[in-house]
């Protein structure tokens, strides 16, 4: 699983990188989204336990770092932020296409995207406090219920509820204002012209929008159960022997699935990423001619984007 998510989202960074010169938004998030998975599947690669821990600060930082994989975590939550923010993007340049090319620049998306990895390691500062040696070993546990079910909640707010619900929202808000529009430019007959320009253009944005309903839903069914188990550990409902239950492992393998869904989804769902793997085989590929990989521009002879078609 691990070497899957390292492959996939390598190669999901590198093609980005490849049309880095017409890429949008969309794709910048992408990318982001691709390198936090990256490291995430790269920081599950299993370590070498050692036999004692000695109780000095380099022994203390191993215990709090390694020991807690805080790094896995600190990227697993920075993927989730990053995944967040991807309807947020689709549902502003669907409902309000002309801010939406005022506002939403590659360089502000950078510095967004660098705020959520900032609060990715913020989400993860209490492992600092929770771990360190004892008795030539790690040891990581809660100073009280308390903060266990204060840490619990709060985690199970930060890390999936509150992204969760964002995602749906501004899902459902998308397709709901893309059928606003659809009903709007094509009308209710059912003998539309479908190669007319703004029928082109309303198919573009949906299947896009597919393909990101798609990547959260994948999202959702990963990552439900072991949030609710590790909530319900927290909150002493289930046993400290859960940690440690083959149930347990069975939820984390699942939920550490997404790390590596997204480049199939990607692969499968849209046929200009299929392209533009082969294109990095290709050393002859006309760099002028790559679009934008999850792009609302239509190509032909109606070559424009979707913000030049009034709304």
């Amino acid at each position: 699983m691990s070497m899957l998510g390292i492959v996939g989202n390598l190669t999901v960074i590198l093609v980005v990188f490849q049309r880095r010169h017409n890429c949008r938004s969309t794709d910048a998030l992408i990318g982001a989204l691709a390198a936090a998975d990256f490291l995430t599947s790269v920081f599950i690669v299993p370590l070498p336990t050692p036999l004692r821990v000695p109780g000095t600060w380099l022994g203390n930082v191993y215990c709090k770092v390694v020991y807690t994989s805080m790094l896995m975590w600190v990227s697993v939550d920075a993927s989730i932020f990053i995944l967040t923010l991807i309807p947020i993007e689709r549902y502003i340049a669907i409902a309000h296409p002309l801010h939406f090319k005022r506002l939403v620049t590659r360089q502000r998306v950078g510095k967004v995207v660098a705020v959520t990895w900032m609060i990715a390691f913020l989400a993860n500062v209490f492992l600092f406090f929770v771990a360190g040696a004892k008795d030539d070993e790690c040891t990581a546990a809660f100073h009280s219920r308390v903060s266990q079910v204060t840490s619990g909640i709060m985690l199970f707010l930060v890390q999936f509820l509150i992204p969760a619900f964002i995602m749906l929202v501004a899902q459902a808000l998308t397709a709901l204002v893309l059928h606003q529009q659809s009903r709007r430019r094509l009308g209710e007959d059912s003998h539309c012209n479908k190669l007319k320009p703004s029928a082109k253009y309303l198919v573009a944005r949906k299947s896009v929008l597919k393909i990101l309903f798609l990547v959260v839903a994948v999202f959702l069914i990963s990552w439900t159960p072991t949030q609710t188990g590790y909530l319900l550990y927290n909150l002493r409902v289930l046993p400290e022997t859960y940690l440690y239950s083959p149930l347990n492992s069975a939820l984390v393998i699942l939920a550490f699935c997404n790390s590596c869904a997204n480049p199939v989804i990607y692969t499968i769902r849209n046929p200009e990423f299929r392209k533009a793997i082969g294109d990095l085989f290709k050393s002859t590929a006309n760099s002028t001619r790559r679009t934008a990989l999850f792009s609302d521009k239509v190509t032909g002879d109606t070559d424009s984007t979707i913000y030049d078609v009034p709304v």
